[in-house]
């Protein structure tokens, strides 16, 4: 079952502090001069005006705007008072699009400081963002983050114009940025940023940053939706070889990553094709506990599977010390690897990886995923530190490598 990565991005993931700002009263910025001097023909229909915004009776604020800008020989520090008030009306009536301009016409009328032009540059990227259009809050964010003004909820606004802006790749460079820094500063990236982070990775067709942020997003939200995200991401950008089927599965039933009877009964199938039906047991005694086996139509079949692997469970325990004495006796490495997995399995997890141990001191011929099943079986006898150490040994490049640093980011997790 693939399972898409997001919604089509229905969400916003703008921080709270950036959209309590959107949402608040303008706090303008203003000229260099102390005190901005308006004459009664101005000033009296501009706190009329303003009266009028707080009681939200916006039709009757605006007219008295317009009064204000119809007062003969208006100066250009009233046509600024003018136009800032203009501005406020528009965006309390959410119209966005006529804020940003009365607002960017009265930063125009006025000498303002290096630091209140970055500040007219951050809102008007605020008010087209608003407006939804993103090409204008592009613009004026891209000038407001150049003219120093880059708190991380704002640059984060100006990544998710991007992305709406379809431009995923410059959403990414933004966010990526913001990522490195929080954590260079010590500081947890929030879910919804690594969330849109993703999404911009996923959207730009960049699987390997894709795979990287969600296996960031794990370490802190380790939900089944995130884990079935990566699984298919991986399957998509790089088959896992047959010979390490059963490990692969492994991965997704300990990541609690299967919701069918049929990943279950497949699986139980595998173990017992490789000799392990103390595993094949647990995998359907763990669909039976989750109640996803044992009803419905096919649960008779189930039923008989699970009959047949307590048989060939018995069966092979009874036969694993004759079994473990004649390969130690012929010196056979490849025999002690599979009793040692079957010795895991069947729930004797420190004679099996003593023996997988054994194994991988003499001659094998694919040592690589021994030492991914002993990295396993040691994960799971809390035994993490070894475990660590035996996935160092994988070179880097290996199937089983990538397999195996999954298993170290399940543990990380479950902490």
């Amino acid at each position: 079952m693939r399972h898409a990565p997001f919604q089509a991005f229905k969400r916003l993931f703008l921080p709270a502090a950036l959209l309590a700002s959107l949402a608040a009263p303008f706090a303008l910025a203003v000229p260099a001069a102390a005190e901005i001097a308006v004459s009664p023909a101005v000033g009296q229909p501009l706190q009329a005006a303003r009266t009028a915004l707080e009681k939200k009776q916006y039709a009757n604020a605006l007219k008295e705007v317009e009064r204000a800008s119809a007062a003969p020989k208006v100066t250009a520090q009233e046509k600024w008072a003018i136009e800032q008030m203009r501005a406020a009306i528009y965006k309390a009536q959410g119209r966005f699009d006529l804020a940003a301009n009365a607002f960017e016409a009265a930063a125009k009328l006025v000498p303002l400081s290096d630091a209140d032009q970055g500040g007219v540059l951050e809102t008007l990227s605020q008010l087209w963002y608003r407006a939804g259009d993103y090409e204008k809050s592009i613009q004026f964010g891209e000038k407001a983050i150049a003219a120093g003004r880059r708190s991380d909820a704002f640059r984060q606004m100006v990544a998710e114009a991007y992305y709406r802006a379809k431009k995923p790749v410059e959403a990414a460079r933004i966010a990526q940025a913001l990522v490195t820094e929080q954590r260079k500063a010590g500081k947890t990236p929030s879910p919804d940023l690594l969330q849109f982070l993703a999404a911009s990775e996923f959207a730009s067709g960049d699987s390997a940053g894709y795979i990287r942020t969600l296996r960031q997003q794990l370490l802190t939200d380790p939900s089944r939706a995130n884990w079935q995200r990566l699984f298919d991401t991986m399957e998509r950008t790089q088959k896992v070889p047959d010979r390490l089927d059963l490990d692969w599965a492994r991965l997704k039933l300990a990541a609690d990553a299967y919701e069918n009877p049929d990943s279950y009964t497949e699986m139980a199938q595998l173990a017992l094709v490789s000799d392990l039906p103390g595993e094949a047991l647990s995998i359907l005694e763990k669909g039976w506990a989750g109640g996803i086996l044992g009803t419905g139509p096919k649960a008779p079949r189930q039923e008989r599977m699970r009959a047949y692997a307590q048989e060939q469970r018995a069966a092979q325990l009874a036969a694993l010390d004759e079994r473990e004495r004649q390969a130690i006796a012929d010196k056979d490495a490849e025999s002690l690897a599979k009793i040692g997995m079957a010795r895991v399995t069947q729930g004797q997890a420190d004679k099996g990886i003593a023996l997988m141990q054994q194994a991988l001191r003499g001659k094998l011929r694919q040592p690589n995923p021994v030492r991914l099943r002993l990295a396993m079986a040691q994960y799971g006898a809390r035994q993490a530190k070894p475990a660590q150490q035996t996935l160092a040994t994988l070179p880097a490049d290996s199937d089983e490598a990538r397999l195996g640093g999954l298993w170290s980011l399940l543990y990380a997790g479950k902490k």
